[in-house]
C-alpha cells in the first residue's frame, strides 16, 4: 500500500544502522555520478533538507541519494538516534522527531528551508498535519514536498472509499492552501510493497511460499520507489520547476500478481505461489495475523479496486516520471534488479 507503513521497525533500522552500509558502498559511486550529473543546476534556495520519515522505504532512499550527490544540508528524522545511525555516518543530521508527539516539530524543523513529508503509517494523520502546517510556518520553511495516493485530490476516484486515500486528500488540501509552496508526489501502489509487507511469508524456510491478494487476477499498476525517489530528490533540488504542482506517479504497465510471484521466486530463489482469496477470506486472515482493524478495512478496500481492472486501462499509466527524471519508468523486474537500492525492510 503507497504511503503506509513507510516508517521500519525500531529492531529492522538498527539492523539497516549496523549491517546495511558495506551493502551501499557498491552502488554509492554509480549513484553518485547519475544524480550529480541530473543536478548541474541546483537550486541554492534548496538550503536545509528534512526528510521526516529518514528510515523508510522512500525517505532513506532520497536521504540516500542527496548525500552520496554530495548535497551537504541534509537532516532526517528519527525517534531515537540509533534508528538512523548509516544516515549519520553518511553525513546527515539526525533530529529527534516522531509525528505523534508535536512537541518535536519545532526542534526538527529549526533551519529548515525544504522537507520531504513522508506519512506515517497511522490512522487519522489528517488530525496531526494541521499542526504540521503550521510549525512549518513559523519556522520559515519554503517548499514542502510531499508523498500521496494516486487521485487522492479527485473526490469520486475509485480509491476514494480507502480511508488512507481520504485522509492524503485532507492533508494536500490544507497544504495546497497553506500559502507554503509545494509539490505533490501521488503514486500508485509501491513495487516494494510485497517484500514489505508480506516478507516474513515470502522467507520461509519452506518451499512453495504465498503471495496473498484479492485482485481477482486483475492487473495492478505498481511503481518503483526508486523512480518516486529520484522524481522526490529533483523537485526538491530544482525546486523552482516544480512549485505548487502535482505529479502522478505510475509504473509503466499493469501486471497480475501471479507475474509478480514469478518474478519474486526467481529474486528469492525459491517457488512463490500466488494465492487470490475472495475478500471475506483476505480480511479474516489480515485480522488474525494482527493487523488493526483500520489497516485491514484499507487494505481489503485497495484489493477491492484492484480487482475492478481499471488500473489495466492505458490512461492509468502518466508519464510524469519519465518527463521529470528524463527515463521510462521502472518496470517490476527493473526494481528487483537494482537490488543494490534496497532498504532493510525490502531485503530482511
Amino acid at each position: 500500500m503507497s504511503g503506509l507503513k513507510h516508517e521500519l521497525s525500531t529492531r529492522a533500522v538498527i539492523s539497516l544502522a549496523t549491517n546495511f552500509g558495506e551493502h551501499l558502498e557498491s552502488f554509492a559511486g554509480e549513484l553518485a555520478h547519475t544524480i550529480k550529473a541530473a543536478h548541474k543546476n541546483v537550486d541554492p534556495d534548496a538550503g536545509l533538507i528534512f526528510v521526516t520519515g529518514g528510515t523508510g522505504v522512500i525517505g532513506y532512499r532520497v536521504a540516500t541519494r542527496l548525500l552520496h550527490a554530495g548535497y551537504p544540508k541534509v537532516r532526517v528524522g528519527a525517534l531515537h538516534f540509533d534508528h538512523a545511525e548509516g544516515l549519520n555516518k553518511q553525513g546527515a543530521e539526525i533530529a529527534d522527531f516522531s509525528w505523534t508527539r508535536p512537541d518535536t516539530y519545532a526542534t526538527a524543523l529549526e533551519g529548515v528551508q525544504s522537507v520531504l513529508c513522508t506519512v506515517p503509517p497511522m490512522k487519522n494523520f489528517e488530525k496531526l498535519f494541521p499542526e504540521f502546517l503550521k510549525v512549518c510556518k513559523e519556522k520559515g520553511v519554503k517548499h514542502i514536498v510531499k508523498l500521496s495516493f494516486y487521485h487522492a485530490r479527485k473526490t469520486k476516484d475509485m480509491f476514494h472509499d480507502v480511508h488512507l486515500v481520504q485522509s492524503h486528500a485532507v492533508c494536500d488540501t490544507l497544504l495546497v492552501n497553506s500559502g507554503i509552496l509545494f509539490t505533490i508526489l501521488s503514486a500508485s501502489h509501491f513495487m516494494s510493497n510485497p517484500l514489505v509487507y508480506q516478507g516474513k511469508e515470502l522467507r520461509k524456510d519452506t518451499t512453495p511460499v504465498s503471495l496473498y491478494g484479492a485482485s481477482g487476477e486483475k492487473g495492478v499498476n505498481y511503481v518503483s520507489p526508486n523512480d518516486v525517489a529520484e522524481v522526490a530528490v529533483r523537485t526538491l533540488l530544482e525546486p523552482k520547476t516544480h512549485f505548487d504542482r502535482e505529479y502522478t506517479l505510475t509504473g509503466p504497465t499493469a501486471i497480475t500478481n501471479q507475474e509478480v510471484a514469478n518474478m519474486l521466486g526467481v529474486f528469492l530463489s525459491k517457488e512463490v505461489m500466488y494465492v487470490d482469496q475472495n475478500f471475506q477470506t483476505f480480511e479474516a486472515a489480515s485480522k488474525m495475523g494482527g493487523d488493526p482493524a483500520w489497516w485491514v478495512q484499507d487494505s481489503v478496500a485497495l484489493e477491492k479496486v484492484k480487482a475492478t481492472g481499471k488500473e489495466e486501462d492505458a490512461s492509468f499509466v502518466t508519464k510524469h516520471v519519465e518527463k521529470i527524471t528524463g527515463h521510462p519508468a521502472q518496470t517490476f523486474q527493473e526494481y528487483l534488479d537494482w537490488k543494490e537500492a534496497m532498504t532493510h525492510e525490502e531485503l530482511a
